[in-house]
C-alpha cells in the first residue's frame, strides 16, 4: 500500500469522525485545529486499526497530532 493510498483512507477516516467537509483535512493540520478531542482521537484510533488491521500502541497514539502523523504510524505498523 502506498503512502498516498494510506493518506487517503486516513483522511476518509477523520473526515467522517467529525463529519468534516472533504477538503478540510489536510496532512499537517492539527487534529485539534479540526475540532477532534481525545474520544474523538481514540475513536479514530480504532478505526484506522480496524481498517489497516494494525494495533497501535498507546505510546505511538500519544505521538499522533496531525493526519501525517497517523500515516507515518501506519506505515511503520504495515508489513511490507
Amino acid at each position: 500500500m502506498t503512502r498516498s493510498e494510506i493518506e487517503e483512507k486516513i483522511v476518509d477516516i477523520v473526515n467522517n469522525q467529525k463529519t468534516l467537509p472533504p477538503d478540510a483535512v489536510q496532512p499537517d493540520t492539527p487534529l485539534a485545529d479540526l475540532g477532534i478531542d481525545s474520544l474523538d482521537a481514540l475513536n479514530i484510533i480504532f478505526e484506522v486499526e480496524e481498517a489497516f488491521g494494525v494495533t497501535v500502541s498507546d505510546e505511538t497514539a500519544r505521538t499522533m497530532r496531525t493526519p501525517n502523523d497517523i500515516v507515518s504510524a501506519i506505515e511503520e505498523l504495515l508489513p511490507t
